[in-house]
């Protein structure tokens, strides 16, 4: 029995020595480390055939120059760039654990804003001075230690709560904790409310490790994600662990707290586990220079970085080794098929993602857009470069964040009056390309409507032409590039639906891997290269054709006769409108007045119930508004009003209305988008309002609340809501926005 046990085959692990590495954590043993005790104490390092030592922080370590001299394989920071003398240090980021930071500055609960830190001691060490998003936001508000007294860490809480500091740097995950346990009154200055958003959690090794290493920093990465994946999961498992066998500094209850925040900073739910935002870095990059904690010439080269995909998407990319492309052969000036070659502005962004992509994109060729559907539902195609999601496709592909949002219109020979509304011609013959998502939406939205699949837009344009169909319906860029090349003169736009399209990547469904590459490829590829593709293929111009002759024979024919009117009807009008300026406007800040507002919202509620259009609103009021009244006077309060309404009036869009509800309430009327789309347009002018400088206060936070119109709702009904969603975000904190959901 003894000679079967000796004889059976061992364990490769057991067979191999395995290979030593270190990883410098930069605090003590707690929850943050996680994912790396997990993957040490469930053996997922062994199985990748390391032995990981995992280091403790001690005051007066330098990790970053551990790295670099290859003391320390790999390390732990809250930084994701890394400076020195700034200037930018050769280091290699490998993944990013926390989403949002939980790095803040803790003060007693009468400092509001950073403005208030001034005179006041803060407990920082000189790293978080040094960079970060602590430091730039001391930068942006002019904190240095000629007007604060920076007082070394003690590495506890303690000197806050019996007040030898005002206030403290701090972890949201940590330091609340115990405030909260013993009733400290306490206010939280968060740097992403000030626009000084930031990750932490990063985990780097040096460029000469990654280089001369690439397998065994692959195999820590992986295994170290699929530790975080095991934590997260586990939480109560590994707090017993940590407690039990690391370090008992914090209580069980501590740790659970701990883990609670951390799950919600990591976002594994909607963001891949170690995934790198290159965006939001470089949008971080940018910060750092204008707080002139970086010099300008320094930049990142994340365009040769191959930390954009978590070790998981890695593996299943060089499996792949190809990813087979359809796209739409006839679609200018968005993409076609010239001579087997793809181009336009999709094929520019697409060649941007080959870049990032470790294996290429190989295009399949069709000779339509019904053809790359059909061999997109048979597996041929494992993306679609642009598509529309639909209830149909839904079947069999999975779609991106859209990077395209389109107005749809229609085209009409020229003699055909404006319309309207669409529903006023769907019993007439109107051209949709065969398979394109707007005829699915179009036939379920409006019942009978009498759509003609044709082939592809010239063909739909050329049968408008003949007089077999009616109109032709497409996206306005590529309908005013093909009417201004090919049917100047005799076809024109004459309606604009409701509904823009939206348009993103289109992934097989049974990888859905697939759409997590993507998704991270368009969310990190930056928005000023997307701009100059779209500048490079579209060139708005206007060239129209006049008979001046004509012109100046009826002008002549008829100025001494007009001349008299004109001039009695311009004066008159002018009057008239300024009239109807003042009836609408708000006199203090140039926006709608209440009764505007009403009336709009009533229009759109009724536009809404017959077309069943999308259609929200969001309501704002300026945070402690009342303090600024008694500290300096209604008549900087009506200043810092107008300058809040011009922040609304350069936030909003074109179609958006903008009117002041009462007090320091504004609301914001937004046809045509739902409750995300509002949300995030609330979420940005919020984040303009932070970073405005207010002439005479300073610095001011304001919140929101959104909801969307419903059919079922009635407008009382809506403002209530929106209005208690506002009431929501106030007593939470207030410099947030809420929307309303079912749960609120």
């Amino acid at each position: 029995m003894v000679l079967f046990f000796v004889l059976l085959p061992l364990p490769s692990a057991a067979l191999e020595s395995l290979e030593k590495v270190t990883l410098q954590l930069d605090w003590k043993y707690q929850f943050q480390f996680a994912g790396y005790i997990a993957a040490k104490e469930k053996g997922f390092y062994k199985e990748a055939g390391l032995d990981v030592e995992l280091i403790e922080y001690q005051n007066g370590i330098d990790a970053v120059q551990e790295v670099l001299e290859q003391k320390t394989n790999f390390a732990v920071s809250n930084l994701s760039i890394f400076m020195q003398n700034k200037e930018l240090v050769p280091i290699k980021l490998l993944a990013t654990y926390f989403q949002k930071s939980p790095h803040i500055i803790v003060a007693s609960a009468d400092i509001q804003s950073p403005n208030d830190l001034i005179g006041k001691a803060i407990m920082i060490s000189h790293s978080d001075l040094e960079g970060g998003s602590v430091a730039a936001l001391f930068a942006h508000f002019f904190l240095n230690k000629d007007n604060i007294t920076i007082v070394a860490p003690s590495f506890t809480i303690e000197d806050f709560i019996e007040k030898k500091v005002d206030a403290v740097s701090a972890y949201r995950t940590n330091e609340i904790f115990e405030l909260e346990k013993r009733n400290i009154e306490y206010n939280i200055i968060d740097p992403a409310d000030y626009g000084y958003a930031s990750v932490t959690g990063n985990l780097y090794t040096s460029a000469t490790e990654a280089k001369e290493h690439p397998e065994r920093t692959r195999k820590f990465l992986h295994a170290s994600n699929k530790g975080w994946a095991y934590a997260l999961e586990n939480q109560e498992e590994l707090i017993s662990i940590i407690f039990d066998k690391y370090s008992k500094k914090k209580s069980i209850e501590n740790l659970r707290f701990e883990a609670v925040e951390t799950k919600k900073l990591i976002q594994p739910d909607i963001i891949a586990i170690g995934s790198i935002n290159q965006k939001s870095r470089l949008g971080f990059l940018k910060q750092l220079k204008r707080s002139s904690l970086l010099r300008e010439d320094q930049e990142l080269d994340v365009a040769n970085e191959q930390s954009l995909f978590t070790a998981e998407q890695q593996d299943y990319l060089q499996n792949k080794k190809e990813i087979t492309m359809c796209v739409t052969p006839e679609w200018m000036p968005f993409e076609s098929i010239n001579n087997g070659v793809h181009i336009g502005i999709v094929a520019d962004v697409i060649s941007l993602f080959k870049q990032r992509l470790p294996i290429p994109i190989r295009l399949i060729q069709t000779k339509d857009w019904g053809e790359s559907l059909i061999k997109a539902e048979n597996r041929t195609c494992d993306i679609l470069s642009l598509a529309v999601k639909t209830p149909s496709r839904k079947s069999y592909l999975d779609f991106t964040k859209p990077y395209l949002d389109l107005p749809v219109v229609m085209a009409t020979k020229n003699d055909t009056l404006f319309i309207n509304d669409i529903t006023e011609v769907k019993d007439k013959k109107l051209g949709i390309v065969k398979g394109y998502a707007m005829a699915e939406h179009l036939r379920l939205k409006i019942p009978g409507i009498n759509i003609v699949d044709v082939a592809s837009m010239h063909e739909g344009l050329a049968g408008v032409e003949r007089g077999e169909l009616f109109g032709y319906i497409d996206n306005l860029m590529v309908m005013g590039n093909a009417l201004q090349h090919d049917f100047t003169g005799v076809l024109k736009v004459s309606a604009r639906l409701a509904d823009n399209s939206k348009l993103g990547i289109a992934t097989r469904n049974d990888q859905p891997q697939l759409k997590e590459i993507f998704e991270l490829l368009i969310q990190n590829t930056p928005t000023d290269e997307l701009q100059t593709i779209y500048n490079k293929w579209v060139a708005i111009k206007q060239a129209p054709v006049v008979d001046y002759t004509l012109v100046w024979k009826l002008l002549a024919a008829t100025v001494l006769l007009t001349l008299g009117y004109l001039f009695h009807y311009l004066k008159l009008k002018k009057l008239n409108d300024q009239l109807l300026i003042l009836a609408i406007t708000d006199k203090l800040t140039g926006l709608y007045n209440r009764v505007k507002t009403d009336e709009v919202i009533m229009q759109e509620k009724a536009i809404l119930d017959r077309y069943g259009t999308e259609f929200s609103i969001i309501l704002l009021d300026i945070d402690f508004f009342k303090h600024v009244n008694d500290s300096y006077g209604h008549l900087v309060g009506d200043n810092v009003l107008i300058e809040f309404a011009g922040i609304i009036k350069h936030s909003v869009r074109v179609t958006d209305y903008a009117g002041r509800w009462g007090g320091e309430e504004f609301l914001i009327i937004c046809p045509n988008i739902g409750l995300d789309e509002t949300t995030e347009l609330a979420e940005k002018l919020l984040q303009k309002i932070r970073l405005h400088h207010f002439l005479e206060v300073g610095a001011l936070t304001a919140s929101a609340g959104v909801v969307q119109f419903s059919k079922q709702a009635s407008i009382e009904n809506t403002i209530n809501s929106v209005d208690k969603m506002l009431y929501f975000s106030k007593e939470n904190g207030r410099n947030q926005v809420t929307a309303y959901s079912e749960k609120n």
